[in-house]
């Protein structure tokens, strides 16, 4: 009997955590394969500024006042690119599923933001910029 090739991962765990000193990572393991399968079609690297985010982590903090963000579901990142590598990753991510996308192109720091959540979690399909 053959063997059922491995999926392939671009991600360690480290990448995944919470960066607010808990070092929780409680990270979707659905949207990890999707985000994966989404890496391996653009084929270009994928440094991540943002994954899992505790409801503690600073910025999720100041939006308990309203409601935590999704990337306090495990199922969103915040990807460093911009230009064509941007443009590529938002047409792949929308080929894979992904409603949900946020557009930071200007000054330093641009990034896109994907996320799986769904609207029965309060999340609406939506493109945003900040």
């Amino acid at each position: 009997m053959a063997k059922k090739p491995k999926e392939k991962t671009y991600f360690k765990a480290k990448e995944l955590t919470c960066k607010c000193g808990c070092n929780t990572v409680e990270f979707d393991l659905g949207f990890l394969a999707t985000l994966n399968a989404i890496r391996e079609e653009c084929g270009f690297s994928f440094p991540l500024s943002s994954a899992y985010r505790c409801p503690l982590h600073p910025i999720e903090a100041r939006k308990q006042q309203q409601r935590l963000g999704a990337h306090t579901t495990g199922k969103a990142v915040d990807v460093l690119c911009s230009g064509a590598k941007a443009l590529e990753l938002i047409r792949v991510a929308q080929k894979h599923g992904i409603q949900r996308i946020g557009v930071q192109q200007k000054g330093g720091g641009r990034f896109i933001h994907i996320d799986a959540c769904t609207e029965e979690e309060g999340f609406p399909p939506a493109i945003w910029s900040y």
